[in-house]
């Protein structure tokens, strides 16, 4: 009798924790040398729990790195920024930081509330500001030197 009060008790118990689900070990994508140009990358999910990977590296020359993340019909959406030694850098759905060229990799997990489920990453890599105000001191002189020598002309 005790016996069976204890198998109860077990059985009662396994039923209150609810099915459990396995994260699905989603895709891995490869995304190479990131630019100033978006990539994108969408997944779709049937059910479940899901884990999804990109790899990507920076050069010497855009190393600010936007990323965001958008999704419909996933729960518990969540993104890791890691360095190349699994480090994590970051954690957000949206992220704009400034890295030092090598390898990166983010994380994507979520469970899908209704099928299907889907996310969306978008990710680039931007010149480093100081660049911009150089290339934008450039543009300026080469104005005032054009309008000096309109002036010339016409004077």
């Amino acid at each position: 009798m005790k016996l069976l009060k204890h198998l109860l008790v077990v059985i009662a118990a396994t039923g209150m924790m609810g099915p459990a689900q396995a994260q699905t070990p989603g895709n891995t994508f490869d995304l190479g040398t990131l630019t100033p140009t978006v990539t994108a990358t969408t997944d779709t999910f049937a059910s479940g729990s899901f884990l999804d990977t990109f790899n990507f590296t920076l050069d010497a020359t855009h190393h600010m790195v936007t990323g965001t993340t958008g999704s419909s019909n996933v729960g518990n959406l969540q993104l890791g920024l890691y360095d190349s030694t699994g480090a994590l850098l970051y954690t957000g759905l949206n992220f704009h930081t400034d890295l030092t060229p090598g390898s990166y990799f983010t994380r994507i997990s979520g469970d899908v509330i209704t099928s299907p489920g889907q996310f969306t990453f978008s990710v680039a890599a931007n010149p480093e500001p100081a660049e911009w105000m150089l290339m934008l001191c450039g543009l300026v002189m080469a104005g005032f030197i054009a309008r000096r020598k309109i002036g010339l002309v016409a004077g």
